[in-house]
This record gives C-alpha cells, structure tokens and sequence, in this order.
C-alpha cells in the first residue's frame, strides 16, 4: 500500500467522523427547535384563551352593571318623588298644627272670660288637645319615614359607585392582558388581533347622529380618574351631542376615549374608555384623530 493510499484513507475517516458530528448536531438543534416551536404556539394559544375569556367576562360584567344602573335608577326616581310628597305632607301636617295650637290657646282665652260657659270650652280645648297629638304623631311618623327614604336613596346610590368602579377595574384589567400579549407576540413577529370595544349604554340613548365628517376640538378641564369621568370644555353651543365620542391625545401619543354622558351649553361631561395612560387637564381632545 503506498504512502498516498494511506493518507487518502486517514483524510476519508477524519471526514466520516466530521460528517457525522454534523448529524449529529443537525439533528438535536431540529429537534430543539420543534421543542421550543410547540412550546411557543401552546403559550400563544393559551393567551388567545386567556384574553377572550377576560373580554367575555368583562362584556357580561359591563352588561349586568348597566342593567342594574338602570334598575337603580328607575328606583331613585320613584324615591326622590315619595320624598317629595311626604315633605307637603310633612309641611301640611305642621301647618295644621300650627293652626290647631293657635285655636287651644284662644279657646283657652275664651274659657277665662266665659266661665258660663266653661265646661263646654274644656272638653272643645280637649278636642283639639287631642287632634295636636295625633297631628303631631302623624308628623313624627311622617319624619321618621323621610329619613328611611333618603337612607334607602343613599344606599343605592353607593351602589351605583360600587357598580361603576367594578366596570373600571374590569376596563383596565382587560387593557392590562391586552398589552401584555401584544408585547410577547410581537417578540416572535406577529401582531394580536385587535379586539371590538364594548360600548357601555347608559339608560335609554337616542341613535346619536354620524360625526364622522364633524370636526370638532377641545380640551380637557377636570378628572375623576376613581370614577372614569372627564369633563370638555366644548357643549351643545358647538354641536355636541350624548354618545359623541371624543379622541383625547398628548403630544401626538393617544391617551383615551370620551363618550358624551351630559351635555351642557359649553361644557360636557363622557365617560373614560379605552384608556392608555391617565388624561390629565389640558390634554387635547377632537373627534377625528
């Protein structure tokens, strides 16, 4: 065997054993690489799960605090009107009583001067005596049930707190997951479907006009951030309508949304939505971005 024979078989088995740790190792990265392929497609479904559940509960969750709001509402308006017919009452029965308490002493008066007639005075001053007492329990119990009734309107109206600030805590949590799954889906290049708003409704609304081709500007003046409330200095003098939506932005970053609650001549009242950051006073607000 020659010297040339010999060093092309040393050559062929040095390279045998080089392809063959290149198997080797192609073959381990592929399967590392589905590992870590399947690994990041469940985490990706899960999140998907996880979001959608989170906007589920958050929709059934706006829905049940809205019929409730109106419930409670229906309910405070028909206190505030038993509120007021009991303070007439009220204001009748102490009329009456001022009136009764001015004919016991003028018949007291009468019985001094008269005293023929003396016995028969006593038992009319009785009367009236009487008739005082049972007006005077009537304006008691007349009082103790105003003050049931502005207790049972106090009640219901911490529940209408209580019931919006739920519905904010559910807004920022769903916003919380959304960011999140948007930040680890775009690690690996994609992009997470945007979801659809849901819109509170508040009591009956009217279909609000189009506003897509209105233009319209203006400020913010305050915040109630516990609430979700923001007050514009724009009103129904410039067209503002319930249910407008208005875009709030900072230094070209978007901050929310503003739906139109109250309007009043040049200023309106919305409720937050789709919020990023907190607005502050000053922050700008239009209805076309």
């Amino acid at each position: 065997m020659s010297t040339l024979t010999k060093v092309l078989i040393v050559l062929l088995t040095v390279f045998s054993i080089f392809l063959c740790g290149i198997v080797v190792t192609y073959v381990a990265n592929a399967t590392n690489q589905k590992e870590r392929a399947d690994k990041l497609d469940r985490d990706w479904r899960a999140a998907r799960a996880a979001r959608e559940a989170a906007q589920n509960d958050l929709a059934a969750a706006k829905d049940q605090a809205d019929q409730m709001r109106r419930d409670l509402e229906a309910q405070m308006s028909g206190l505030k009107v038993t509120t007021s017919d009991l303070e007439a009452k009220l204001e009748s029965v102490q009329r009456e009583n001022t009136q009764m308490a001015q004919r016991v002493r003028d018949m007291g008066a009468s019985v001094q001067q008269a005293n023929e007639l003396q016995s028969s005075q006593m038992q009319l001053a009785q009367a009236a005596q009487q008739q005082v007492a049972a007006l005077e329990a009537e304006r008691t119990r007349l009082s103790k049930e105003l003050a049931e009734t502005d207790h049972a309107l106090m009640e219901k109206m911490a529940i209408v707190s209580q019931l919006e600030e739920k519905t904010r805590q559910l807004t920022e949590a769903n916003q919380d997951l959304e960011m999140r799954l948007s930040q680890y889906l775009r690690q690996y290049g994609k992009a997470a479907a945007a979801p659809a708003p849901v819109t509170q409704r508040t009591g009956i609304v009217q279909p609000a006009a189009s506003i897509k081709d209105i233009d319209l500007n203006a400020s913010v003046t305050a915040v109630d951030i516990r609430n979700a409330l923001a007050e514009l200095s724009i009103g129904s003098a410039a067209g503002v309508r319930p249910d407008m939506r208005f875009h709030v932005t900072r230094d070209q970053q978007f901050v929310c949304d503003v739906r139109i609650l109250e309007v009043g001549p040049d200023q309106s009242v919305g409720i937050l939505e789709r919020i990023q950051v907190p607005p502050r006073v000053g922050d700008a607000a239009a209805t076309n971005l």
